[in-house]
């Protein structure tokens, strides 16, 4: 009785089957792969924009409970990262601050853009930058464009994204 596996070429059948099997098999591996280093890297923004976010509260009631409201303003624009260095928890991949991003693209990372008083992501895995900015967000009860702290009401001192740099 004649089995498959004694019939010419059966070898070489079984050696094709196991490398297609095992090429699809790394093609869905990579696939997955990338998304989750994409995921991984907004997971990574997220958790870098939550602990400004904290250091900014504790900024906030530090000058609030001091008195010195009026000072926020100062920290609209101004580097986050100085908190944080104040506070020792510096994420890793902080590179400094540079004056103007031109054509070339810098090393995956953080950045504050002195000109723009901007903070940029320069990603790794991600398609394009992403931009953020110290905001002091309050009421301004007078109408006047511009916080007063006897007359305005301050609502939050915050990390929040942009579409560009300004």
């Amino acid at each position: 009785m004649s089995t498959i596996g004694s019939h010419p070429g059966a070898i070489n059948f079984r050696l094709s089957a196991m490398v297609i099997l095992i090429l699809a098999l790394m093609y869905i591996f990579l696939h997955y792969a990338e998304k989750a280093e994409k995921v991984i890297e907004l997971q990574s923004i997220q958790q870098a924009q939550r602990i400004i976010d904290s250091a900014l509260v504790i900024v906030f009631a530090t000058y609030a409970s001091q008195g010195r409201l009026d000072e926020l303003v100062d920290f609209e624009g101004a580097n986050p990262f100085e908190f944080l260095r104040e506070y020792q928890v510096l994420p890793i991949n902080y590179r400094g601050e540079i004056e103007i991003v031109g054509s070339s693209v810098p090393d995956s990372g953080w950045y504050y853009l002195q000109g723009s008083g901007d903070l940029m992501y320069a990603p790794f895995h991600l398609s394009e930058s992403v931009y953020f900015r110290v905001l002091l967000n309050y009421d301004d009860i007078n109408q006047n464009g511009r916080f007063e702290p006897g007359q305005d009401l301050v609502r939050v001192l915050k990390l929040v994204e942009q579409k560009q740099p300004r």
